[in-house]
């Protein structure tokens, strides 16, 4: 293991926010089940501001409690995910998916936050720190799949697929093949197919990846023509600024793909983000609340490793 990043550094947050900002994203009903600072031992401290990564898996792989043992594994998995993006350089990808994948196989189905949203893909909060929105930084464990596109009206879908969002995003590809497609939106007064449409959401927006939105026209119209359209595969990984426009979908084998997926403050600055619909629709309800077990898919991902 990389040298740099066995240690993990706690210069933005201390050990007790970390462990917050990966807690957050287990479901509720097992939130008095997960660790506290006091569960892990000091040697995985190399100091008050830096954790040891060999010692914190050495430590997850010994550890009896399984919710401290998920919670470890996907600590350690979230640092490689940030330090492969913080150094820009490429992720460590085998390691990185067995100990996200453990973290979520060690546990019942039901304590993994596993939901579907408007683009048809399985969504699994991995880390959320929001605390101070100039660090701002959510991670994120996506899976495409055709039997998935049974839970979505894939019509709406592919209406509302092209948007931009709030912060500067980045996927690694962890199996599968993902096409992403990039797009100028442009306001114009004229008549035109599509309108820009924004994001409300409900009171529940506290909850990660459990809350209901609406996409409701504003009543911009907008000229929208795709730029570039980009293939990529394992271990590969790509970028889309705040504010640009883009959609993304699998052509992976049975439309199976999956990714790790990053949102971070960029420049200091949160942006408005916004979706492309039709501009004859006024509202589009976007549904993020159901539970649908990942455990299944994660095993056949593991099939493409093995």
């Amino acid at each position: 293991m990389n040298s740099e990043i066995n240690n993990f550094n706690l210069d933005k947050y201390d050990f007790e926010t970390l462990l917050n900002s990966i807690n957050k994203c287990y479901a509720d009903d097992i939130k008095d089940n997960l660790p506290k600072v006091s569960d892990f031992p000091k040697k995985i401290f190399n100091s008050t501001d830096s954790i040891n990564l060999k010692s914190l898996i050495e430590f997850s792989e010994t550890e009896d409690n399984i919710y401290t043992k998920s919670v470890a594994k996907r600590i350690a998995g979230v640092r490689h995910i940030q330090f492969a993006r913080d150094n820009n350089i490429k992720l460590d990808l085998l390691p990185t998916w067995n100990l996200i994948a453990a973290s979520i196989l060690d546990l019942p189905s039901e304590c993994t936050v596993s939901s579907i949203g408007s683009q048809g893909f399985l969504s699994i909060p991995l880390f959320k720190y929001d605390e101070n929105m100039e660090d701002f930084d959510f991670i994120r464990f996506h899976i495409w799949h055709n039997d998935l596109l049974d839970y979505i009206n894939q019509e709406i879908s592919e209406r509302f697929s092209i948007h931009s969002h709030s912060f500067l995003a980045q996927s690694w590809i962890i199996n599968g093949i993902i096409i992403n497609e990039r797009y100028s939106v442009e306001k114009t007064n004229d008549d035109s197919e599509s309108s820009l449409f924004k994001i409300e959401y409900n009171k529940t927006l506290n909850k990660v990846n459990q809350h209901t939105s609406s996409a409701v026209n504003t009543g911009q119209n907008v000229n929208v023509n795709k730029l570039e359209k980009e293939a990529y595969k394992t271990n590969e990984t790509y970028k889309i600024n705040s504010g640009d426009y883009h959609k993304s979908y699998s052509e992976g084998k049975n439309g199976l793909s999956s990714t790790f997926f990053s949102f971070t403050t960029q420049n200091k600055t949160v942006v408005q983000s916004n979706v492309t619909g039709p501009s004859k629709m006024q509202t589009s309800e976007i549904n993020r609340k159901m539970h649908i077990d990942p455990k299944q898919l994660i095993l056949e991902i593991n099939q493409n490793f093995n």
